[in-house]
């Protein structure tokens, strides 16, 4: 008798038992975090309101209640209405005086002819406190916000259509879900006009002075939206010609906007423009459509409403003393007009008839509209010229004579003159009119180039700079000088345009500086060029005998020779007041503007531009004023040349980075073709991840990582389109690497699939799978409940970065959070790797060292890189995009930034110690002991 142990052959992958405890416990844990989530939302806590109770006490006597019978009306019953209120006091949750939208949800027929049922919502947008930075220079002003969500009730009640009376009762929506209140509405009826007011009041049912949810009663003044008919404007009002009505000069236009209310919704309406009264205005008598005591200086426009096929619109005028913020402003019926306006496609020109708010003294509850005698008319030009390049003029005059009660002065207004916000439509055209003199005052000079210097390209960002200047006296000011146009071709950084890639889009794309007219270095000819310049003083300086303590604007056109980089201009000053109609004596055209620019060859020795401006009259001219030398501001053209070395240096990166993925993607491929037994013992998630991280960027078109870049970096960059270049060598190697990854995953898939044996591994492979995506989901639930928790404390402090006319701003944050969440992954790309050689206690040396080692450093160079750029580079408004280490593609932060890269590092050094020492050598030594007994050997007895 004797004992013989027959061992089964062992299998490539040995599953491990301990690992498979592990794996149930952490199904157990994932049921356990479901049921935590599920069970202990707010929802499952709230306190249920008792609708009818409320609506017997509050609104029973306003409007009686009825039975529900009948259809459901929806469209065209279902509308949003809009206004305005005040009261709520100021401790309270809704911000005394601001607006308010009301929507009618549904409409149900009751038992009671006339009586119907209605569901609506009624939202307080909170007010937005915006500040703006920037500098003189590019004008581009960043506008930070701080802003709070909004407030809604979900409210329930009864209107009765013959008295035009509502009453309906609700609670908040969020976090307020406890706060409860009741509207109660007058005139709400189902035609309206423009002389048809809503008024009433919401009132919170739970008065407590301590409660800081609470807010005392308010009284509301709505825009009606039911069947509105317009009464005052039609399509056949659009040719009517008034006293000083229309500008028939020029019947038609070459503009081409063809939308009408996304132009005006989103550009027109959203405008400050300037007041300007003829000279006979010293009081308001005559000179103002408003019942007060002081001229109005600026007007805005806001809508109610706008109909796109009937080219009309419903808005509001608002007139106020002085430049504060219009999204800022409250709501005063005193102060504004309401109106119905029709467009005239062929001229482009908005023909607006408006009424005043009578008795709006006090409670807004007998507010009604009337005198309907003020006219508006706004046109878009089609031409430009030097002084007058306003992209929105208008007037506003009455239609009573001047015998009659009534009358008003005709008042004109304009948008501001700089390039802050400018409407550019297709087919506006900048017209030179002051060359013949720009040719006497600036004689061109007959020197030989010198071909060794390379001066700016007049497209190019160096073209605009900030400018320090100094009189004979000593005196200074500060200012900048912006082009306007070169050539037939506008100069434009951040201009607004009407046309949109999606037609589907309603919003304003910025237009690039023309950068893609095509030139040559060689060029003789020099470039018609227009210039907006603007001095401040910083003392009490005067050009003349006007005082530019405040700021005067100088609108030039001259001629660039880009061979010499000298730039001679003729330009023109309004001597007017700002709000004073402006007249031939009120404009001085006698000044010439010089600038040399600097060679902007690399070898050359960086200096300033220097400049003057002189004026041409002689000294005995009350108008004549002493030259000022003008020099470019140092610090900014130093900002731009360090972004500009920043993005070299980007560029550089992306190609290096690029090209070592390629190689270390070769050298595996290599390592495979040399020990091909180790192909099955490879991930196939974790070559997936590498893939997917080659294959999005090439399917969302690579060029989306530089556009926003661009548009905007090739302004200053020149000629060069090199950028495009280097985008097209970055996504073909790109390519290269996606293929290479591609035949790696498909080698491994083949020798895992090609015999029977390998079974074992499919089903450790999906082990790893679920473990891998559980860790997944874990953490992007972790990251979406931070990011939701930030959010919402944002809110509560107002630390929330917003942007004028920028929407859905969680959204946008939410998309970020998952982009960079996913560079996350892929820096831990090795984790499936680590998993599967655990789960088949592997030491098969499936990854070369140069592999894991050198993607680990191609992930964690970005993050190397943001620490550097972090502590070196300027904070500048040209430093707002990245060409590499985008914090929208990975987490980038002084903390995430040593994390992520000791974390890859650990994971590297996990994979050389299993490739070594097996699977499970990084587990504690119980737990590896515990593995050696999962399979006992067969004995047999003989």
């Amino acid at each position: 008798m004797f004992v013989s142990k027959q061992m089964n052959k062992e299998p490539k992958c040995k599953p491990s038992s301990v690992i498979t405890t592990s794996l149930k416990m952490w199904y157990k844990l994932s049921k356990l975090v479901i049921f935590f989530f599920v069970f202990t939302t707010p929802s499952a806590a709230s306190s249920r309101f008792n609708y009818q109770t409320a609506y017997t006490d509050h609104c029973a006597s306003f409007v009686p209640e009825s039975d529900p019978e009948g259809n459901v009306l929806g469209p065209p019953y279902q509308y949003r209405h809009t206004g305005y209120y005040t009261g709520g006091g100021s401790g309270g949750i809704l911000s005394p005086n601001s607006s308010i939208d009301f929507y009618t949800r549904s409409i149900i027929e009751t038992k009671v002819q006339g009586l119907f049922k209605l569901q609506g919502r009624i939202r307080f947008p909170r007010a937005s406190t915006y500040h703006f930075v920037g500098n003189s220079t590019s004008n581009k002003y960043g506008s930070a916000s701080h802003r709070r969500s909004s407030i809604a009730f979900a409210l329930d009640g009864f209107w009765s259509q013959s008295s035009g009376k509502l009453c309906m009762v609700g609670s908040a929506y969020g976090y307020l879900r406890n706060v409860h209140s009741v509207l109660k509405l007058y005139n709400f009826m189902n035609s309206t006009s423009i002389t048809s007011m809503i008024s009433g009041t919401l009132e919170s049912l739970m008065r407590s002075e301590n409660d800081p949810n609470d807010f005392e009663p308010i009284s509301i003044l709505i825009f009606p939206s039911m069947n509105y008919q317009y009464t005052l404007v039609s399509n056949k009002s659009e040719n009517r010609s008034s006293s000083g009505g229309s500008d028939d000069s020029n019947p038609t236009s070459s503009l081409k906007m063809e939308r009408f209310c996304s132009v005006l919704s989103s550009e027109v309406l959203n405008h400050e423009f300037d007041l300007k009264y003829s000279s006979g205005c010293a009081s308001a008598k005559n000179c103002t459509p408003l019942a007060v005591s002081d001229l109005p200086r600026v007007m805005s426009l806001k809508a109610i409403e706008c109909l796109e096929d009937e080219r009309s619109l419903r808005v509001l005028v608002e007139f106020a003393e002085s430049n504060s913020l219009w999204y800022r402003r409250p709501f005063n019926p005193n102060k504004t007009l309401v109106g119905e306006g029709s467009w005239n496609t062929e001229k482009n020109q908005l023909s607006v008839v408006a009424c005043q708010f009578l008795d709006a003294a006090g409670s807004w509850n007998n507010v009604r509209v009337g005198n309907c005698s003020t006219r508006l008319s706004l046109k878009i030009p089609a031409i430009w010229t030097i002084g007058n390049t306003s992209s929105i003029v208008g007037h506003i005059w009455s239609n009573k004579t001047a015998t009659e009660s009534g009358y008003l002065e005709q008042i004109t207004f304009e948008s501001p003159q700089d390039d802050v916000g400018r409407v550019l439509i297709p087919g506006l055209k900048y017209k030179y009119t002051k060359m013949d003199k720009v040719t006497k005052l600036c004689p061109r000079k007959k020197a030989a180039h010198d071909k060794a210097n390379v001066y700016p390209n007049p497209f190019s960002y160096e073209m605009r700079f900030d400018v320090s200047a100094k009189n004979l006296k000593g005196e200074l000011a500060w200012g900048s000088s912006v082009p306007l146009s070169v050539g037939n071709q506008f100069y434009q950084s951040y201009w607004y345009s009407t046309v949109s890639t999606n037609e589907s889009s309603v919003g304003f794309a910025p237009v690039s500086s023309p950068v893609t007219v095509s030139y040559s270095n060689n060029q003789s000819n020099p470039y018609n060029i227009s210039y907006t310049i603007r001095i401040t003083s910083l003392s009490y300086a005067k050009l003349g005998n006007v005082s530019i303590l405040n700021d005067t604007q100088i609108f030039a056109e001259g001629i660039y020779d880009e061979t010499e980089g000298s730039l001679c201009m003729v330009g023109c000053r309004n001597l007017g007041s700002k709000n004073q109609q402006p007249t031939n004596d009120s404009v001085d055209c006698d000044i010439v503007v010089n600038f040399q620019f600097p060679p902007t060859n690399p070898s050359k020795k960086w200096s300033l531009i220097k400049g003057s401006i002189k004026s041409t009259r002689k000294k005995s001219d009350p108008l004549h004023f002493e030259s000022w030398d003008l020099s470019s501001a140092s610090s900014y053209l130093v900002e731009e040349r360090r972004s500009i070395w920043r993005m070299d240096v980007e560029i550089t990166l992306v190609l290096v980075s690029t090209t070592l993925s390629c190689v270390f993607v070769a050298l595996q491929l290599f390592h495979v073709k040399k020990y091909p037994d180790v192909l099955p013992s490879i991930s196939i998630f974790m070559l997936l991840i590498l893939t997917l991280g080659y294959m999005i960027p090439l399917m969302l078109n690579f060029e989306a990582m530089f556009a926003n870049s661009t548009n905007r970096r090739s302004v200053f960059l020149g000629s060069g389109g090199w950028l495009e270049v280097n985008e097209v060598i970055v996504r073909v190697i790109t390519m290269v690497a996606f293929l290479l990854q591609i035949r790696l995953l498909q080698l491994t898939w083949s020798a895992r699939s090609a015999t029977g044996t390998q079974k074992e591994l499919w089903i450790m492979e999906r082990k790893t799978l679920f473990v891998v995506l559980l860790i997944y989901v874990a953490g992007a639930l972790a990251a979406l409940l931070l990011h939701t928790l930030n959010w919402r404390k944002s809110l509560n402090d107002g630390s929330i970065t917003a942007y004028p006319g920028a929407g859905h701003q969680q959204h946008s944050h939410l998309g970020t959070a998952v982009k960079s969440y996913a560079g996350l992954v892929l820096d831990g790309f090795l984790l499936p790797q680590i998993l599967l050689n655990m789960f088949c206690k592997s030491r098969e040396k499936a990854l070369s060292v140069s592999f894991y080692i050198g993607t680990t450093f191609v992930r964690a160079l970005p993050h190397a890189y943001d620490l550097y750029r972090a502590h070196n580079s300027a904070h500048h408004p040209l430093d707002e995009s990245y060409l590499y280490a985008s914090p929208v593609a990975d987490f980038y932060s002084t903390a995430w930034d040593v994390i992520i890269p000791l974390g890859g590092l650990l994971f590297a050094g996990i994979i050389y110690l299993q490739q070594r020492f097996g699977g499970l050598c990084i587990l504690p030594q119980k737990l590896r002991e515990l593995g050696a007994y999962e399979k006992v050997p067969t004995v047999t007895e003989g």
